[in-house]
């Protein structure tokens, strides 16, 4: 890792990212942090994502995924290891938030196993202590 005291850069992903950013999220993938992604997803995301710039690497992304005015779910959200504890992931989540009230979105969702991080972004259960989404994964072998 190079040291820079400056903040990482965060700004809107492009096109050009997307082989960096799938760089990126594979480790997360690999330890099932993140759920895998074919090139043709992630460049679907790409188009309301955001990614984190230290030392011109990509060191943290999210995207957004706007279902509709009622719904956006924040999607993909890695921060490089070694770059955990700085806030970066939290500059990220702000910037999707941003976006999708920009984009008049009523409500935004993120699924994580990390229940503190998203409540200290911000977020917490529409019907707190009764109500959590569960999923069924229809492309278990």
């Amino acid at each position: 890792m190079t040291t820079n005291n400056d903040h990482p850069e965060i700004r809107e992903a492009t096109m050009e990212d997307l082989l960096s950013v799938q760089s990126l999220l594979r480790p997360f993938v690999e330890q099932r942090l993140l759920l895998p992604r074919t090139p043709g997803d992630l460049a679907v995301l790409m188009q309301h994502a955001f990614v984190a710039i230290q030392d011109g690497q990509v060191i943290g992304f999210s995207a957004i995924e706007m279902y509709s005015q009622k719904l956006a779910e924040i999607q993909c959200l890695a921060v490089h290891q070694e770059y955990h504890g700085q806030g970066i992931g939290k500059q990220l989540v702000a910037r999707c938030v941003e976006h999708a009230i920009q984009h008049n979105v009523l409500e935004v969702m993120a699924i994580s196993a990390s229940d503190e991080f998203l409540k200290q972004c911000g977020f917490d259960y529409s019907l707190p202590d009764q109500k959590r989404a569960l999923f069924y994964r229809t492309d278990r072998t």
